[in-house]
């Protein structure tokens, strides 16, 4: 295609890239937006749980604890180390995670039965 036909008003362009970015922008939005309500859901139910004990199997054991519950969390974590469980990772749990901005508002606790640890 020559300049000429570029320029004349005859043919039609193909869509503008203006378009196509917009688009690629609306469907990476959605998806963004679709992913923050579904974080934000999970750390609404976290935020409200009063449960310390989150899971446990014959292997592992998984603690939640926040501000305010440290009496049930510490009297659960005493019962599991009890049963024969190892603390093998702590992981804060942010509300926010955007760059610098730093809301911890809890911490689980992974506990690992001592006869799968070898």
């Amino acid at each position: 295609m020559g300049i000429k036909e570029k320029f004349s008003k005859k043919t039609k362009p193909n869509k503008s890239t203006k378009d196509t970015v917009k688009k690629e922008l609306h469907t990476e939005f959605e998806e963004d937006k679709k992913q923050v309500v579904g974080h934000a859901k999970r750390i609404k139910s976290l935020w409200r749980s009063k449960e310390v004990l989150q899971l446990k199997t014959e292997a592992i054991v998984v603690l939640w604890k926040k501000k305010g519950y440290e009496p049930q969390f510490f009297e659960e974590f005493d019962k599991v180390t009890k049963e024969g469980y190892q603390l093998v990772l702590m992981e804060g749990v942010k509300a926010l995670d955007a760059g610098p901005i730093d809301i911890q508002i809890g911490s689980y606790y992974y506990f690992q039965n001592k006869k799968y640890i070898k």
